[in-house]
């Protein structure tokens, strides 16, 4: 029916308005009880407050929420909040979405229903709650322009002052993965990663509102993503694989010593059925005045041969130069020492017969050598859990094509691609 000046609730219609025929329409429905078309028809006639109040009368008649917030919803989004009865439907809707039973206990739907609700009550001119929610969703600029449309001027003060630490924040955020980067480019990612370790805990300001929530905070995601990711790119167990050349690899391990054998876990695994599990060790020691390359039986069926003289089972034995050990009739190593300055032996060079791969064996690292004839001017040697190669004094490279000093200094991760300024050599870090 058309409202009178006394009829509490309703919006008075002119009566130039009630004889237009979708005002009558829309009378009619509501006269039949359909409140929702005729909330529609109304909204068509351009009488959104009448139209605002048909939605509210009608969502009280639903008995599910999720119908309740539907007709809720669609009211709002034909009517503004720039009447009464607009800004109550906008405050119904927001009422509606923090009460809704079905976001409960889901994290994503509960959030959502709080910012809808926010927006709505933005609409209905209550500024100074919906900052509250845009705070606690920490929508911080949203809640400045909620608190200062609301004249919340202490609120406002309180979020731009944390909004301003914040920017500062994400500014050091930002150059701090600007030098991490910079960092892993330059192979530098022992330093890489102390840049992480200095930053980790707890590291962006917040609103008391908030503080819960960021206490469990340690790095940035995108900081946290750049630590997995070169954790994953470390190399383990003092094991290293370069390719170089045509399809070339070389072996490098370090550690006291170089185990030969039948068994899965030797560091050389030769498949001969007579050879013993546990066949021959290789380490170096010290002879006489200078460290020498040993070789020592341990207690095989078959025995071990240098250049065909037994080795006596437990007793280490010098191998002076290039050589065969044999392991029985069956197998065969040829063993190159590596030395360096002064003739100390640091390693050898080892491979099967009739293999083209070498394994190198540096106990304690040394000079890089990737077959005998290829000498690789750099030391290598694995430090706290890094495998550091030093480039010798004066000699450039490039680490995935970007420029090295001369005689730099690179931590190796997987994937690194290094190449010798001026030779035709590329190593790449495989495992």
């Amino acid at each position: 029916m058309l409202a009178s000046h006394g009829e509490p609730g309703r919006v008075r219609l002119s009566r130039r308005a009630a004889l237009r025929p979708e005002v009558r329409a829309a009378l009619a429905l509501e006269e039949a009880g359909e409140l929702e078309e005729a909330a529609r028809v109304f909204e068509h006639a351009g009488e959104h407050a009448q139209a605002a109040l048909l939605r509210i009368e009608h969502a009280r008649t639903l008995r599910d929420p999720a119908d309740r917030l539907d007709v809720l919803r669609e009211g709002c989004a034909r009517n503004r909040g720039t009447t009464p009865e607009g800004r109550t439907l906008h405050l119904a809707l927001a009422e509606a979405l923090l009460e809704d039973p079905d976001a409960q206990g889901d994290a994503s739907r509960v959030r959502a229903s709080r910012l809808e609700a926010a927006r709505a009550l933005e609409e209905a001119g209550e500024y100074a709650r919906a900052g509250e929610h845009y705070e606690a969703l920490g929508l911080l600029r949203k809640a400045a322009t909620a608190y200062e449309r609301g004249g919340e001027i202490g609120r406002l003060e309180l979020v731009l002052e944390v909004l301003e630490r914040l920017d500062d924040a994400r500014k050091q955020e930002r150059e701090l993965l600007r030098q991490f980067d910079e960092a892993v480019a330059m192979g530098q990612r022992r330093y890489a990663q102390a840049l992480l370790a200095e930053h980790d805990g707890p590291h962006l300001p917040v609103l008391a509102s908030q503080a819960p929530r960021a206490a469990a905070r340690a790095l940035p995601p995108a900081l946290q993503e750049r630590r997995r990711w070169l954790q994953s790119m470390l190399i383990e167990r003092n094991r290293l694989e370069l390719g170089w050349g045509s399809g070339r690899v070389t072996a490098i391990r370090m550690g006291p010593v170089l185990d030969v054998g039948r068994s899965p876990s030797a560091d050389i695994t030769l498949a001969a059925p007579r050879l013993s599990r546990e066949h021959v060790r290789l380490t170096v020691a010290p002879h006489g005045d200078r460290t020498r390359l040993t070789a020592m039986d341990l207690g095989s069926k078959v025995g071990t041969f240098w250049d065909g003289e037994a080795l006596v089972p437990g007793e280490p034995m010098p191998l002076p130069g290039p050589g065969a050990l044999a392991l029985g009739m069956t197998a065969e190593l040829e063993v190159v020492p590596v030395e360096g300055k002064a003739g100390a032996v640091h390693g050898a060079l080892v491979r099967s017969a009739g293999e083209s791969n070498w394994l190198l064996f540096l106990p304690e690292g040394g000079p890089l050598w990737l077959a005998p004839d290829i000498k690789v001017p750099a030391r290598i040697l694995f430090d706290r859990g890094m495998v550091t190669f030093d480039l010798a004094t004066g000699v450039s490279a490039t680490l995935a094509e970007r420029p090295l000093g001369a005689g730099a200094n690179i931590e190796f991760i997987l994937g690194d691609r290094l190449c010798l300024v001026g030779a035709p050599l590329c190593l790449e870090v495989l495992a």
